[in-house]
């Protein structure tokens, strides 16, 4: 748009020129609109040719750690290169050592290598590039921008609290107590006999016990104990409000992974259903590269990694793994919050896919009647249920009031250190 004005003005004057019996005028046009001609082809050719490849040392680290980038860009064309301003983006507080710009002089074949290292802060999947280019004409008259092509992401995992009480398997969530909920019996665990009853299957019966007292006895059986549980992590917005929004998501999520660890490390099985957007999905990989006549344009151009609302819940299914916990902390680095489903629409949803060997374990940031209700109905088809309430101090008693009436135990989680404080002792208050 901005060419096409210069041109439409130049043949304006080119026409007023002519009109007024003037050569020196048409003459200096004429010299301007070759000008302007050889600023916007060499511009745009100047940046035609580049190719960029970026590599990453490390794309999963833990908060406080470093990442080495390294962004090789080549002259493919065979005329040089000027002037050329190379700059890659990074995430917004991420502190860098070294330089992601760099001012240039491109011969053909020639290449341009920019090296610096990246502290990861804070948890989530953040985007490094793409990289941005500006160049222009030897006279001025034209800057040209590009985006490069090629974009790569880190995960940084989200902090883990090292727990050494947490006992699921228990009536209460804490100690060696066997679970009273007998969802299964194991043949293999036999525990007494009693009278036969008609009805008792051939395979129940115990004929030791028939045979010494002549009287038919059939076998009792040790209920399997619900082993491990399944995380169920609330990351809807509404739950958490405006104030402290994202120190409390924060929190659920460490929550989250530290009893998702400390099942892995008893050798329970565990795994992970939340309603929140996965940003590996959210990220686009590939950006379309564009030339564009200003820099709010060519950054405008960069795709927002924000527009996108997804509405399937992320899962890792509950299994009994070695590397369970890697997994289901890979997945909560990626988390984002969502508007989506609620807590207690995802449960019914998936609730026909649920282990019922496991318990649930709700993160959430408040419980409202009809997640009570859910979760009442949760327990009362087998599910051993026990609550995690997210720094809520207004709502807790109701919260744990409204559990209470259907037997589920809530835990208030209101700082980091509450999950080193679970205790035994603490069953009940």
């Amino acid at each position: 748009m901005k060419n096409m004005f210069w041109f439409m003005a130049a043949g304006v004057a080119l026409a007023t020129a002519f009109l007024a019996h003037s050569p020196y005028m048409a003459f200096a046009i004429y010299a301007f609109l070759l000008l302007a001609m050889l600023a916007h082809f060499s511009s745009l050719a100047w940046l035609a040719g580049l190719d960029c490849e970026r590599t990453v040392s490390d794309t999963i680290l833990r908060q406080g750690e470093t990442t080495q980038v390294s962004v090789k860009i080549t002259n493919q064309r065979g005329w040089p290169i000027p002037w050329i301003f190379f700059e890659d983006k990074t995430p917004p507080g991420f502190n860098r050592t070294g330089d992601n710009t760099r001012l240039a002089v491109l011969m053909p074949g020639r290449s341009v290598t920019l090296k610096y290292s990246l502290l990861c802060p804070r948890r989530g999947y953040h985007r490094i590039g793409p990289l941005l280019m500006e160049s222009g004409d030897l006279f001025g008259l034209q800057k040209r921008f590009r985006t490069g092509e090629q974009q790569e992401y880190v995960a940084v995992l989200p902090t883990v609290a090292y727990i050494d009480t947490f006992n699921v398997a228990a009536r209460r969530p804490q100690g060696p107590v066997r679970i009273s909920n007998r969802i299964y019996e194991d043949p293999t665990r036999v525990m007494g006999a009693r009278e036969y009853v008609p009805g008792d299957p051939l395979n129940r019966i115990h004929w030791k016990a028939s045979a010494r007292t002549g009287t038919l006895f059939s076998k009792i059986q040790e209920p399997s104990s619900v082993l491990g549980g399944t995380l169920l992590l609330d990351l809807h917005e509404t739950g958490y409000g405006t104030e402290n929004a994202e120190s409390r998501m924060e929190l659920a999520i460490t929550t989250t992974a530290s009893i998702g660890y400390l099942l892995q490390m008893s050798g329970e099985q565990v795994g992970l259903l939340t309603n929140a957007r996965d940003a590996a999905e959210v990220a686009r990989y590939e950006v379309e590269s564009q030339h564009n006549l200003s820099r709010g344009d060519a950054e405008d151009s960069i795709v927002d990694d924000d527009e996108f609302t997804r509405l399937s819940p992320v899962q890792v299914p509950t299994i009994r793994s070695t590397i369970q916990a890697q997994k289901i902390i890979e997945n909560l680095a990626r988390v984002l919050p969502t508007t989506g489903l609620t807590l207690d629409q995802l449960i019914w949803g998936e609730s026909l896919r649920l282990p019922r060997d496991a318990a649930l374990l709700p993160i959430v940031p408040r419980v409202s009647e009809h997640l009570a209700l859910t979760l009442a109905s949760m327990k009362q088809s087998g599910f051993n249920v026990t609550v995690f309430l997210i720094d809520n101090s207004t709502e807790y008693e109701h919260a744990a009031g409204l559990l209470a009436q259907h037997e589920i135990y809530t835990f208030h989680i209101e700082h980091e250190r509450d999950l080193h404080e679970i205790s035994p002792a603490r069953i009940g208050q």
